[in-house]
């Protein structure tokens, strides 16, 4: 059986499996020794990556919440208009259920590779499965606070007894600790890698089995964490940033785009683990806070994340031809690029977000002023598409970005100066949408020219510029995440910026429904378990932990307490 087949009956052998809530998922994949098939360890492999992003993910934790949240885009549909904040358990849940999964199928692979009769031969594998995890738990932790990890799963390695069924959580600060000290081992145990081991290629589909790669995956990952703990442990976060950034690390850190930590996926992906992939462009429409950025910058990006409009002067005229009502007609001033409100409120009387259509049935023109996202940067296929998919962890940008904020804030020493960092970071921005936007055939890709990229880096808010620095490195973030957006949400969270009170190159609109001022989310609800459900004392520690936070926020269902690392 070839490798393509192999992986295929994996993954129909594993959808069974395959569950999302938090308590019984967990129990599940924990406590069944006999729930996961017996296969080469290397085949775990890419089913323990496709739980980076799933549909679900995507659908409830990106279209419906954190993309709007983030004013990425303004919802049309796809529950209810009034609902803003953390309106449903999935929205953390689908998160949760994808680190359950991925830490299930990468101690099974682990196991199986200690027990291999070549055991030597997957050293590599089992660091990159940890790379993996580690980031996918930074990301549930974001939302969960403390989790089940060094004692997690731990039947997929054959233990049943008591102690092992029943794991302790671990909280942010102890995480913190385990996963840095970890991603150090990887890196260390990477670094010796040789021809012994069993080749990765076809199953690794961030590097396709380049080592080297995965260290400077692992270095990212560091320095991410190394954001986290900024507020609450300083120093950690410094001495991890300072020996990430090191110039006698320089090998081993993101260089190009080349090292950008993204999953890459074929054609059919989104086929083979099918789902709402493609309902971003059914719940979304370009917000002013975007689209006034993108505008006033002439940012060529612009047409990579969104699709143009179909107000050309020619269409306008004809549809405002055919109206008997005043009412109805397009103003001359909408342009090929327009954002929509976030609020509720002014849904009605924001004519930028209404449908309209230029004459009638099968050829009729959509006529809506807002733009639609590119769905294909999340559908490669979609409407006859030919584009691949993607699932970002950490560009090669997102690195630039970090490193320039711990350089310009921190102090921290580097071989590249704060403003070299930026500067890096934006054009390696451009140069890999760029690439991005071929690569998913989204609808009228139209490459960045030299000039208009040259036009766009001069703009006074893109220009480099010391007494504006940390603003402008928050923005080409938050440009960058236009995919990731999880990682946004952290960002925002960590940095509150953008924001609707005072940031300038990106201002948030702030959203109302039914004249009350809306607040955005920063972790999800918790409830404490009922009696009798497996592992009750350590679920309801958990919680009672986290309560001594004062932060935390006193009720449980405070969806606007913070966890740990984001501290005031």
């Amino acid at each position: 059986m070839n490798k393509l087949k192999k992986i295929t009956y994996l993954l129909m052998l594993m959808s069974a499996f395959m569950q999302t809530g938090c308590t019984d998922g967990f129990e599940e994949k924990n406590t069944n020794p006999e729930s996961l098939p017996i296969v080469d360890p290397e085949e775990l492999l890419y089913t323990a990556e496709v739980q980076m992003l799933t549909s679900g993910h995507c659908w409830n934790a990106i279209y419906a919440s954190k993309y709007r949240w983030m004013q990425y885009g303004s919802g049309i549909w796809g529950y209810a208009l009034t609902n803003f904040t953390y309106f449903g358990n999935a929205i953390g849940d689908v998160i949760y259920g994808e680190y359950i999964n991925m830490g299930s199928y990468v101690t099974h692979m682990r196991y199986l590779a200690d027990n291999h009769e070549k055991s030597d031969s997957y050293s590599d594998l089992k660091q990159i499965g940890r790379i993996l995890l580690i980031a996918k738990g930074i990301q549930a932790s974001d939302l969960f606070g403390s989790l089940v990890y060094s004692q997690g799963w731990l039947a997929r390695e054959g233990k049943v007894d008591d102690d092992s069924m029943t794991p302790e959580f671990e909280t942010q600060e102890q995480l913190a600790g385990v996963w840095d000290a970890q991603l150090k081992e990887c890196i260390e145990n990477l670094k010796k890698s040789n021809s012994s081991q069993v080749s990765l290629k076809g199953y690794d589909r961030a590097y396709n089995g380049d080592m080297l790669k995965w260290i400077k995956a692992a270095n990212g990952i560091r320095l991410r964490l190394a954001s986290r703990l900024l507020k609450r442990k300083p120093e950690m976060a410094r001495s991890i940033a300072s020996e990430v950034l090191a110039s006698s690390n320089s090998a081993n850190i993101f260089s190009s785009n080349d090292d950008s930590f993204i999953l890459w996926f074929d054609n059919l992906y989104t086929n083979i683990h099918s789902g709402d992939w493609h309902s971003i462009k059914d719940m979304e429409i370009a917000t002013y806070a975007v689209m006034d950025y993108l505008n006033r910058n002439e940012d060529p990006r612009k047409r990579m994340y969104f699709i143009k409009n179909n107000l050309t002067p020619e269409n306008v005229a004809a549809f405002n031809a055919e109206q008997t009502d005043p009412a109805r007609l397009i103003p001359e001033d909408y342009t090929l690029w327009e954002g929509s409100s976030v609020s509720r409120d002014t849904y009605l009387t924001d004519r930028r977000r209404l449908q309209y259509f230029l004459g009638s049935g099968s050829s009729r023109i959509d006529m809506r002023p807002a733009n639609m996202p590119q769905v294909r940067l999340w559908k490669g296929n979609d409407t006859d598409g030919n584009g691949a998919n993607w699932a970002p962890v950490m560009t090669y940008p997102d690195f630039c970005f970090l490193a320039a904020e711990f350089v310009l804030s921190e102090g921290i020493s580097s071989g590249k100066s704060a403003q070299q960092w930026y500067e890096d970071g934006v054009r390696a921005s451009l140069d890999q949408w760029n690439t991005i936007g071929k690569y998913c055939d989204i609808t009228n890709y139209e490459a960045m020219t030299e000039e208009e990229i040259a036009v766009f880096l001069a703009k006074p808010d893109i220009r480099w510029d010391g007494s504006k620095a940390l603003e402008q490195i928050y923005a080409q973030s938050y440009i960058e995440h236009y995919k990731n957006v999880d990682e946004m949400y952290a960002l925002w969270k960590r940095t509150n910026y953008p924001n609707w009170d005072n940031s300038g190159i990106i201002k948030f609109e702030r959203p109302v429904i039914d004249g009350r001022k809306q607040e955005i989310p920063r972790r999800v609800k918790f409830s404490y378990p009922n009696d009798g459900v497996h592992n009750y004392d350590n679920l309801k520690k958990r919680l009672d932990d986290m309560l001594k936070d004062p932060q935390f926020g006193g009720d449980l269902n405070d969806e606007f307490g913070r966890l740990w690392w984001d501290s005031e």
